[in-house]
């Protein structure tokens, strides 16, 4: 053992002293041992435990009054839920009240599920089964998401760009230096878009437009989250609104359009960056699609601040009209520059239409005037699949319908199709074996997320009662997200009293900080991907830290064997288990959502759609 330290201690030697000087033969024997020893080390942290080893519920919990449901991998015949502290029985229940079959859990091949909505006793419980097998341990109570709804708020501030994130608000060890120095001239706020640092227009404005969906739908007043605008009389979700309106604000160009990213072009090695010591941010390019995206955020924007800062929200709408004065004068446009092109859609038509209509509807309801009303219908896209940060016409169409001014015929339409998309997404959640509703790819989370929230979430706040399949599938994908699922991971980090979380992201700063705990609490995880990147790759050898990604972690075995459903892993994986600003809002408003359920369904001042 001494022999292989000292050979390792030499590794690094050659490495981090002696890389510019040693022989090209010497520093491949030093990273051939140095991977040797890693690997060694990272196998040693395997766990071996057989799929689906757990009862899957919830390990957050549920509301007393709530629907409650869990997954079992074999049939049984009876099951009780104990009290956590003393193991005596609160509830007995039957038989299941369902199965699914399906390959997505491999051998698996059929889930049972039994339900004890019955139980409604405030407590911290686990099911049992007849067979032994044990869930992790919830709580049932009526406060039971607000834990996580403000830990899942507060992510933004740990992902702001461009100034320090401090001890005093990071109630944590998760600090660094400001980066304001190294922004463009003027350029302030943002979020960083994910585990790298870049801003970008498509994935902000998406988070922008989920958070003054929040607002309108739920109305959060709490001014006490921890973040430094706390106790400025504004709800710390607008403040947190603000943050990421300000750069949009300031990258707003003197011809009235808006740049596309402001971005970091090039990172050292991993665990080594932070926001403070990284190159200076490149501005990204004026283009119509940026613009069109800006002017329907900050239009909505506008409706949203006027009791709270009328100046602000006046400023808001002035920007918004001159944006939209640009989109005039660049009519043929679909345009979008080459900097840091991870977003880039420079030409797609298609995409032109969805962002021009995403900002007409914005300006129609800010101003009510018809002309934006008809540069809406001339836009218009029919909502053939779910929003995103490319597609948006999905969420012009909820700011449509929230407009006095729109078309009564139009907005009919429009709710039939979303009655369409809700109803396929309940038939999705009957199909799937852990009820959850989203598309199968990077980001399948917040996927989920923004397909019940754009859909069945608007069905059970208009009608609780009568869409009640609705409210049950939004909230069973919260319940996925918190443990039941085929990993039984509850896939948001830093939660109080959850037994198996994620505790490790792909994620620059966090990876150079190397705090204990890794993650500061609310990151929301891609989650399982159906197909990971091919270049999702492990680097036993990185210096200073190895990297360990989807493919080829000693300590995750995973390949693409490995079913549907287990193909997340808790490391540096960036294609399973980076964070992302858009999803990361839309899993916001999810949780708001469930709060509002929890809590017996109070009015929200929604207005008529």
């Amino acid at each position: 053992m001494k022999r292989k330290t000292a050979a390792t201690v030499a590794a690094v030697a050659a490495l981090s002293v002696g890389v510019g000087f040693a022989s090209g033969a010497a520093k491949r024997a030093a990273k051939r041992v140095l991977q040797e020893w890693n690997v060694r080390k990272r196998l040693a942290m395997r766990v071996d435990e057989p799929p689906f080893a757990h009862l899957a519920a919830s390990q957050v919990g549920y509301a007393p009054s709530m629907p409650k449901q869990f997954n079992a991998p074999r049939q049984f015949q009876s099951f009780r839920v104990v009290r956590a502290g003393d193991g005596s029985v609160a509830f007995e229940g039957g038989a299941p009240v369902r199965s699914v079959s399906s390959g997505i859990t491999g051998a698996i091949q059929t889930v049972w599920i039994g339900d004890f909505s019955a139980l409604t006793a405030p407590g911290r419980y686990r099911i049992v089964g007849d067979d032994g097998a044990a869930s992790f341990p919830f709580d049932v109570r009526s406060d039971v998401f607000d834990g996580p709804v403000r830990a899942v708020q507060r992510w933004f501030y740990f992902q702001r760009a461009f100034t320090a994130v401090e001890a005093a608000h990071a109630e944590g060890p998760w600090v660094h230096p400001s980066d304001a120095d190294k922004a463009p001239p003027d350029v302030r706020g943002g979020w960083h878009d994910a585990g790298d640092f870049s801003v970008y227009s498509a994935s902000l404005n998406t988070a922008i437009f989920w958070l003054l969906e929040t607002w309108a739908d739920f109305a959060p007043a709490g001014d006490d989250t921890n973040i430094p605008e706390s106790g400025n009389g504004i709800p710390d979700l607008l403040d947190e609104a603000r943050w990421g309106l300000s750069w949009l604000l300031s990258v707003q160009d003197a011809s009235g359009g808006f740049r596309n990213s402001t971005c970091q072009q090039r990172y050292g090695r991993y665990g080594t960056n932070t926001p403070d010591n990284v190159p200076p941010y490149a501005d990204g390019e004026v283009g119509t699609l940026a613009t069109a995206r800006a002017v329907g955020n900050l239009a909505y924007a506008s409706t949203v601040f006027g009791s709270y800062d009328a100046a602000f929200a006046e400023r808001c709408l002035r920007a918004a009209r001159a944006g939209y004065a640009y989109l005039d004068q660049h009519r043929a446009e679909n345009s979008d520059g080459p900097t840091c092109p991870s977003y880039r859609t420079d030409g797609d038509a298609e995409i032109g239409k969805h962002v021009r209509m995403f900002a007409a509807a914005g300006m129609l309801l800010a101003t009510a005037e018809g002309r934006f009303r008809d540069d809406f219908e001339k836009n218009y896209a029919e909502l053939d699949y779910d929003p995103s940060y490319h597609h948006p016409n999905g969420f012009a169409a909820q700011m449509y319908l929230r407009s006095p001014a729109g078309d009564p015929a139009r907005k009919r339409a429009i709710r039939e199709r979303l009655r369409v998309h809700a109803n396929r997404a309940l038939e999705d959640g009957d199909r799937h074996p852990f009820q959850l509703a989203s598309r199968s790819h990077w980001g399948t989370i917040g996927a989920g997320f923004t397909r019940t929230g754009s859909y069945n979430v608007k069905w059970c706040l208009e009608d609780p009662a009568g869409a009640r399949r609705d409210c049950e599938q939004a909230l069973a994908n919260v319940h996925y997200t918190f443990g039941r699922n085929y990993l039984q991971t509850c896939y948001v980090s830093g939660l109080p009293g959850v037994t198996r979380g994620r505790s490790w992201a792909f994620h620059h700063w966090l990876a150079t900080l190397r705090a204990e705990p890794y993650c500061f609490p609310g990151m929301v995880a891609g989650g399982p991907n159906a197909v990971p990147e091919a270049m999702d790759v492990s680097e036993p050898s990185g210096w200073p830290i190895p990297a360990w990604g989807y493919w080829g972690d000693p300590a995750f075995p995973r390949d693409a064997s490995t079913p549907p459903e287990g193909r997340y892993t808790d490391n540096d994986s960036w294609s399973t288990n980076e964070v992302s600003v858009d999803w990361q809002a839309s899993a916001l408003y999810g949780l708001y959502f469930a709060a509002w359920f929890a809590k017996g369904r109070p009015p929200t001042g929604m207005p008529d759609r």
